[in-house]
């Protein structure tokens, strides 16, 4: 190659960008999967505190029938599994963003999207909004 010559244009950079941007959203998503599974596992641990308490006071008084309320609703059980719900949901999404990017850079064509932002701060937003209104209802019943 001459010095006159222009070297053809390489996109190994966008390419590289791109794969570190899906590698990220992963990480993200394996996050909120252990994150699920623990707030779904917490539900069971307050189900077996549960059942000690009510064994320990039919022991201790002889109060076979006394009902404490329960520590658990099922509804860290239900969050989790929506936290998990969210994390596949957002693995998809950016399995998409990685191959519609993908194809753009092929194609010298690419343009940025912002959708998947947007969809995510949203469902974020709104999960945890419903999240905070969850808590507080448990806190002050």
């Amino acid at each position: 190659m001459s010095k006159d010559e222009k070297p053809k244009s390489d996109n190994s950079q966008q390419y590289l960008a791109n794969e570190r941007t899906f590698l990220a959203w992963i990480r993200t998503c394996i996050a909120l999967v252990g994150l699920g599974f623990v707030v779904a596992k917490f539900s069971f641990l307050l189900e077996e505190f549960d059942i000690i308490i009510q064994r320990y006071l039919s022991r201790s008084d002889g109060l076979s029938n006394i009902n404490p309320q329960s520590l658990m609703d099922h509804g860290s059980s239900l969050i989790g599994t929506g936290i998990i719900i969210l994390a596949l949901i957002l693995v998809l999404f950016a399995l998409k963003n990685y191959c519609d990017t993908d194809k753009e850079i092929r194609s010298g064509m690419y343009v940025s999207k912002h959708m998947i932002m947007y969809i995510t701060a949203a469902i974020f937003i709104t999960f945890s909004s419903a999240l905070i209104l969850y808590l507080l209802y448990i806190s002050y019943s």
